[in-house]
């Protein structure tokens, strides 16, 4: 054997331990002088008992061992290693070559099987072959360990499958559903499905269609999903299936979160607004609770005919559908005319409004339901408003000419109007200027309004259209509509209160 082959096989077997087993101490020193020219950590033993005790200590990854050795011969030894260390390289020397050797051999799983005596050549050719062995397993490890950091840290959600069964899911897809381990995720896997949301032109299980089976016959296409969050919100995946190559039924299943792009509601307006009301009410629902922990009060908010009633309230009995709160008796009369009710409190962002859908007076509770925020809070209301008499009277005149409709006003305010008009002229819009006549049959004599306003908004209904109107800052006409207000609300609190 050269010195060229010796010294390249010491530079692969750079690292390794060997463990050299032999009883025969003649054969034993020879031996030493070939493993030393290769190796440069040698442990040498006697027996098979004292060769366990040595590799469970220095953990060779080699060991070459006698297979006659007393009590414990070589074969069951070798066994006894692979137990511990499966990964271990084991050869065999023997005097005899008996098939019931080379068959515990095999079961054995070592490595090489030589029978004495045995040539230098034979003896390098079969260490470095397990060095080869162990080189290829430890790059292959090391590769695959790349592998599964590349697919374990992807910021993508994957799920590796064959068939049905998981086989891998990385860290971003166990954390977004909240799973631990790999095999909780295979238990929730197996209703995976109900975890897609329904939305227009998307992905789900719906009539005869199979997310995963679909996904599957058209691997590479991209499908849309919705999935909620921990927190219950929406989120807009891709979802695409990759064929493993040459790997019967096994794909890598990819989720890409593009929520930011906001293409939700793109798809599918009307189950955005209802997953919008859908999270107003968790989000108002939780506040509840936390009020009601703290004993705190709330307020609500009414009115009758423009004019604003106001009562602290406590919350009492919470449902997820429905709520009770407990309030004054005639803030609980305004709330059975008008059917729903406002509520503020230092911890909503602005006001919530709900539906009524009871009014107990025996007992001064109020179920309400349907919670949504607006976005004022009546307490911070500029102007009080209030409705005018039945028999009031408008007339409004746009461009120089008096607009020819049936008008009405809805409320008015020191600082403007809410008007119903039945038809509106050509040409009028948001911001033009109108002149506003108003009569008020207030008392004995007319209260009579005139002046300058501008449209602020222009909204049109099934058969009218409502206007809002601004008026023009004027100290006279403002003295005359602080008048108006302050008495017809007087007289709405007193006819309130005679109901």
């Amino acid at each position: 054997m050269s010195k060229e082959k010796i010294l390249e096989l010491s530079k692969k077997a750079e690292g390794l331990k060997l463990l050299y087993v032999e009883d025969n101490k003649g054969l034993q020193q020879q031996a030493l002088k070939v493993f030393w020219k290769i190796f440069q950590d040698v442990t040498t033993s006697d027996s098979a008992e004292e060769a366990l005790a040595s590799f469970k200590k220095n953990q060779p990854q080699i060991v070459i061992s006698d297979i006659s050795m007393g009590k414990l011969n070589g074969l069951e030894m070798a066994k006894i290693m692979k137990k511990i260390e499966p990964s271990t390289k084991i050869i065999i020397t023997s005097a005899y070559d008996d098939k019931e050797y080379l068959f515990e051999a095999i079961d054995a799983n070592v490595s090489k099987f030589l029978k004495k005596p045995i040539s230098i050549v034979t003896l390098i050719e079969a260490i470095e072959k397990v060095t080869d062995e162990i080189r290829f397993e430890k790059n292959k490890d090391l590769f695959e360990h790349y592998v599964q950091d590349v697919f374990q840290y992807q910021d993508t959600m994957l799920i590796l499958l064959k068939g049905e069964d998981v086989l891998i899911v990385n860290k971003k897809c166990l954390d977004f559903f909240s799973q631990d381990s790999l095999e909780s995720f295979r238990e929730f896997f197996l209703g995976f499905d109900k975890f897609f949301l329904k939305h227009n032109n998307f992905l789900y299980n719906h009539d005869d269609i199979d997310w995963l089976k679909s996904v599957k016959e058209d691997n590479g296409r991209l499908f849309n999903v919705k999935i909620a969050d921990k927190e219950g919100s929406s989120r807009h995946f891709i979802l695409k299936a990759y064929k493993i190559p040459k790997k019967k039924e096994t794909f890598i299943l990819s989720f890409d979160d593009i929520t930011e792009l906001n293409l939700l509601a793109v798809y599918d307006k009307n189950a955005m607004q209802q997953e919008k009301q859908k999270n107003q009410k968790k989000i108002i629902y939780n506040i509840f609770e936390i009020i009601k922990r703290n004993n705190s009060n709330i307020r609500v908010y009414n009115s009758y005919k423009g004019v604003m009633i106001s009562n602290v309230a406590v919350l009492g009995e919470l449902g997820k559908d429905e709520a009770v709160l407990q309030t004054q008796y005639i803030q609980q009369k305004a709330i059975k005319i008008n059917n729903y009710l406002m509520i503020e409190s230092e911890l909503f962002p602005s006001a919530v409004i709900c539906d009524v859908t009871k009014v107990d007076f025996e007992s001064g509770q109020v179920y309400i339901k349907n919670y949504k925020f607006i976005d004022h809070n009546p307490s911070e209301q500029e102007y009080m408003r209030v409705e005018p008499e039945e028999n009031h009277k408008v007339t409004m005149f746009f461009d120089g000419r008096k607009i020819l409709a049936y008008t009405k006003i809805l409320d008015v305010s020191v600082g403007g109007a809410k008007i119903l008009l039945s038809l509106v002229p050509a040409g009028f819009k948001v911001g033009d200027d109108v002149i506003v006549d108003m009569v008020f049959a207030m008392g004995a004599k007319p209260f009579i309004v005139n002046t300058k306003a501008k449209v602020k908004s222009l909204d049109e209904l099934k058969k009218e259209f409502e206007v809002i109107l601004i008026f023009e800052y004027d100290s006279n006409i403002k003295k005359l509509l602080t008048e108006y207000v302050a008495n017809r609300q007087m007289a709405l609190i007193r006819e309130f209160k005679k109901l």
